[in-house]
């Protein structure tokens, strides 16, 4: 017998409340229907939507003493918000910059708004092309400057603005230092270039008292200066020091440079006090990714880190540690394990910067130095995570899974356990598959992204996906995580689902150990590839259709158009072959391009993608009725359909009138929608949001029923290989208290035992060992399953067969 998929225990979903009329009605095998309040009987399930892996971008653009300047991640949009104010405990204040979108602080005044804080809790704002405006934040007064014509702005340092002249060359590198005294606006150039300056991109950093820019010699020599703000005069500082993406950062003791170009990984620390004075070397590492960003506090350089992050990459990273490394002896130390890459030294001493653990531990933090002399940090305020993005989802005898492509580090499936009934709960929200963070390339890092998740009704799930080399798979996941590949593959030629953009494959049905996975089947070259999970020797494809026309599967039958082309189907017994055709059912004998099972229903769409109201309905297989039903979602005796009109969700009973499970506040906001086929509930997300709401049919489900099993008909207790009694059962929803009893040819009990429940699955196993620990005699020995059903509609389980022991004791010996 063929390895057995038994993955952990877990509790399915059960429905309470419902009246016993429910039951008997479906015990009854009548049409199943809506009880007008049964619904409002049992609470509906809302689950929280899990926060984004990557932490809300709040980068922090200059700190004064009492608060910081930052912006904020919109909350519907990756885009940045206004400049704002945040006062240390207080309520956020938008600044008068203009576009907020346009994300342009750098002290070269290239374009756009330059927010920054000069000292204390003064913030400069300038509006291109000419206007400045220093405002205390404090007292709320405000300082305005207007640009003498033909300078260009530099940046606001202390209370002075610097801005730039052309030459006779026309280079924009003539200083100028501007102060407002006594309401009159006075202008200092500055001296002791010792030639020229480098054009445009020449400041590099600065604070109230200096400002660091390029400075060159007419010999060719280049270096940084720095540039006294009380004279407006320059000193040569880090001569030689070039290059691009050069930062230079001021404490009041230290000044720093560093520039990342050709792979340098030191920065070079000077004195204050004595720039003259030999520099520091400080390595900054060559191990992690991204361009290290600096800052001062106390004795240590502190760095975070700059991702350049590729197109093709889809990594989600939280940032980079913000580590602390001394200036001279000592041991480097991280203080927050992510950082937001801006730091912004605040004016007096110390650093702001945003980061944390994780996104939900994210926070504007000021770093200082403690009495320890070490750096030490306090959080201003939190940054709440925002919301991930829910793609698709899945609901199978209770066992939720959902695909999310930003809840972790790439797209990844997630699953939880519901119960209904009048306590509903999920169970706790855990990984069940995503690519390894060093996977590269799009097909791998975006395998689980927006990709459908179907429940087998076993406790395994199923995704259809595309390998690194792009051919079409069928991904199966047991509930821990293992993963089994199945190529798209036909058994009988060995050649493999077409690629491109007129095939998307994905999984059309699965009941079971049988999965239907490929095309559409709207396509005269469309495959269909029906796979057998429990295949001697591994999950394999057992059979390809190629053409129009759908398939889809229950139990062990396999549901597609049948051959003639009247509006007939034909079910295909996946382990006996015995086919057997329906009357007509589909009107004006058209083609079903989509087919749904759950139960006894089958449910047929010749147009899936139109807008024909009457090319789909549901057959009875059972009764051989034939009803209409909305275009939708099957469940077991009823269809869940969106009505984009009137924005409502609606649930129609099979041969019943509609009704409306939720009204949404916006038309055309198409929800994420499942059916428990393998139960009586319907999961849905709306409105771009993945909060997702559980609720019950309120329709009775059909009785619970063996639909396919593997059963051991006999057994060697001396074999040594297979000396136990194997036995799974595939249901059509999920038993509590299943039990398996064993009985002698005399009606004898010689054996009872619980049996492992995991979905709507059971499995057993025995070694034929009595209660006394002694075998059973050889014979043959009747087995009997039982169960109740866990939603408490219908009657109880009861199944029986029979089983072969040899190699146990003789009938000579006595029992």
């Amino acid at each position: 017998m063929a390895a057995r998929h038994k993955p952990n225990r877990s509790r399915p979903l059960a429905r309470g409340g419902l009246a016993t009329a429910l039951a008997l009605a479906a015990a009854g095998g009548s049409l199943p229907f809506l009880l007008s309040d049964a619904h409002a009987e049992t609470p509906s399930l809302t689950i929280p939507a899990p926060d984004r892996f990557k932490p809300v971008a709040d980068p922090v653009y200059g700190a004064g003493p009492g608060g910081v300047v930052e912006r904020t991640e919109v909350k519907d949009q990756s885009a940045l918000g206004y400049y704002r104010w945040t006062p240390d405990g207080g309520t956020p204040v938008d600044l008068p910059a203009s576009s907020p979108s346009d994300d342009v602080n750098s002290i070269d005044g290239g374009g756009g708004s330059h927010v920054s804080v000069t000292s204390g809790d003064v913030v400069a704002i300038y509006d291109f092309p000419n206007q400045v405006q220093l405002k205390d934040m404090k007292s709320g007064t405000t300082t305005k400057y207007t640009l003498p014509d033909g300078h260009f702005y530099r940046g606001v340092f202390g209370s002075a603005v610097l801005t730039a002249t052309r030459d006779a060359n026309g280079n924009k590198n003539v200083l100028h230092v501007l102060r407002m005294t006594d309401g009159q606006l006075t202008d200092t150039l500055a001296t002791g270039l010792n030639g020229w300056v480098a054009e445009d991109g020449m400041t590099l950093g600065g604070d109230d008292r200096s400002v660091a820019i390029w400075y060159a010699h007419p010999d060719g020599t280049r270096g940084v200066g720095l540039l006294n703000l009380a004279t407006a005069e320059v000193t040569p500082v880090f001569p030689g020091a070039t290059g691009t993406n050069a930062q230079v950062v001021f404490s009041d003791a230290y000044v720093a440079w560093y520039s990342p170009e050709g792979g340098n990984t030191t920065a070079r620390v000077l004195p204050r006090a004595t720039p003259q004075a030999a520099d520091t070397k400080v390595e900054l590492g060559s191990d992690g990714e991204g361009t290290p960003q600096l800052g001062l506090v106390g004795d240590w350089v502190l760095t975070t880190r700059r991702f350049q992050q590729a197109a093709d990459d889809f990594l989600a990273r939280e940032g980079a540690p913000l580590t602390a490394l001394p200036i001279g002896d000592g041991q480097p130390k991280t203080l927050l394990e992510h950082a937001g890459w801006r730091m912004a030294q605040v004016p007096g001493g110390g650093v702001a910067v945003t980061g944390g653990a994780s996104a939900g531990d994210w926070a504007v933090r000021r770093v200082s130095i403690g009495d320890d002399g070490a750096p030490s940090l306090r959080t201003v305020h939190e940054v709440a995570p925002k919301e991930g993005k829910l793609t698709r989802l899945s609901l199978t005898a209770g066992h939720l899974v959902t695909a999310e492509s930003d809840t972790t580090y790439l797209p990844a499936l997630f699953q939880r356990q519901i119960t209904l009934g009048a306590a509903p709960s999920a169970g706790e929200r855990s990984l069940l598959a995503r690519p390894d963070a060093q996977t590269t390339g799009e097909a791998a890092q975006r395998a689980y992204d927006a990709r459908q998740p179907v429940g087998t009704g076993d406790g395994r799930t199923v995704v259809a996906t595309t390998d690194a080399d792009g051919a079409q798979v069928l991904v199966v996941l047991a509930a821990d995580g293992t993963k089994t590949v199945v190529p798209a593959v036909d058994p009988q030629t060995g050649e493999k689902m077409p690629t491109g953009s007129d095939h998307n494959s994905t999984v059309r049905s699965a009941s079971g150990r049988y999965v239907v996975f490929g095309d559409s089947g709207r396509g005269l070259e469309d495959r269909q590839y029906v796979v057998d999970l429990d295949a001697s020797g591994g999950p394999k494809v057992i059979r390809v259709r190629q053409g129009q026309g759908g398939l889809a599967v229950w139990g062990t039958k396999l549901w597609m158009p049948s051959d003639a082309d009247d509006g007939t189907l034909q079910a295909v017994d996946l382990k006996s072959g015995e086919t057997t055709v329906t009357d007509p059912i589909t009107d004006n004998g058209c083609l079903p391009q989509q087919l749904q099972t759950a139960g006894p229903w089958v449910y047929w769409d010749c147009y899936p993608t139109g807008s024909v109201s009457s090319g789909h309905g549901v057959y009875n297989t059972q009764t051989g009725q034939s009803s209409w039903a909305p275009r939708g979602t099957l469940g077991d005796g009823y269809v869940v359909a969106y009505d984009g009109d009137r924005g409502q969700l609606n649930l129609t009973p099979i041969g019943d009138a509609s009704r409306t499970i939720e009204a949404f506040t916006s038309q055309y906001a198409y929800p994420i929608v499942a059916a428990d086929r393998f139960g009586g509930a319907v999961a849905y997300a709306k409105e771009r949001s993945a909060q997702i709401t559980v609720v019950d049919s309120g329709v009775a489900a059909s009785p619970v029923a063996e639909i396919e099993s593997r059963v051991e008909q006999s057994v060697d207790l001396t074999s040594a290989t297979d000396a136990v009694w194997d036995a799974d059962w595939q249901l059509s929803k999920p038993v509590d208290d299943a039990q398996v009893t064993i009985r002698n040819k005399n009606g004898r009990t010689v054996f009872k035992g619980s049996a492992e429940e995991y979905a709507a699955a059971v499995s057993f196993t025995w070694n034929g060992r009595t209660g006394d620990g002694r075998y059973v005699n050889d014979g043959t020995y009747t087995w009997e399953l039982t169960g109740t059903p866990a939603d408490g509609s219908g009657s109880a389980l009861k199944v029986t067969g029979t089983v072969a022991f040899s190699g146990g004791r003789s009938a000579s010996t006595g029992s």
